[in-house]
């Protein structure tokens, strides 16, 4: 009987794995998912280089083999954000015990789907046009700023209601709080500097807080059956 059910099991996995369905979440996945909760913090680093960067007492209009601090700070945050997601898309899809289908649903969050990619591809079409759009009407930094901000905000706002990948939120909400506030703020290098770090920040307590959310949920369906 046992081995009958296993079949049905791998039957229904397969099913689910070619038509792209989302498979329901199983006791299995708590462990694991706790395990990567805690990596979601690194995107703070981002964050505490962009205010180490604003605060530090260096003439900003100096340039230090050929860039300004504001340019080396931007090429630091760039290159760690790179090696985070790298880290960490082969963390969440390595084949280490993890079950199939979690690893699935990782890369489904993570983009690494079919839908992910067009998703990123007109996100990146998006910007362009945005900023083709800012360029040909002589649209000021301050404000293309704050706008990109917004605009990017607004398209994780709706893919996350959309595709229900929650953890969009993570982005769309510390992004659209940072564009919002930009306006209102002072223009000032030190400000803006702090400000941008404090939205990593936000990102990654915000992603933290939604795969706590996600963990007490699953346990919660795991315990009601």
């Amino acid at each position: 009987m046992k081995p009958e059910i296993d079949r049905v099991k791998n039957d229904l996995d397969t099913m689910q794995k070619a038509l792209g369905l989302v498979p329901s979440m199983g006791r299995e996945w708590i462990h694991w998912m706790k395990r990567d909760k805690w990596f979601n913090l690194w995107w703070c680093l981002p964050g505490f280089i962009c205010i180490v960067a604003a605060l530090l007492p260096f003439d900003h209009a100096n340039r230090y083999a050929g860039l300004v601090p504001d340019q080396w700070a931007g090429l630091l945050v760039a290159a760690v954000m790179l090696v985070m997601t790298t880290v960490q898309t082969r963390k969440v899809t390595a084949n280490d015990g993890r079950p199939e289908g979690l690893i699935r649903e990782s890369k489904r969050i993570n983009g690494l789907t079919a839908q992910g990619m067009w998703f990123g591809a007109a996100l990146a079409t998006q910007a362009i046009l945005y900023f083709v759009w800012c360029r040909h009407y002589q649209i000021g930094f301050e404000p293309f700023w704050a706008g990109f901000f917004l605009l990017m905000g607004s398209s994780c706002l709706l893919a996350a209601v959309a595709s229900k990948v929650w953890t969009l939120l993570g982005w769309a909400i510390p992004f659209l709080g940072y564009g919002l506030c930009l306006p209102l703020v002072q223009s000032h290098g030190k400000v803006n500097g702090v400000l941008l770090g404090l939205m990593f920040i936000a990102v990654a307590l915000s992603f933290s807080f939604i795969s706590v959310l996600q963990i007490r949920l699953l346990e919660r369906q795991n315990d009601a059956h």
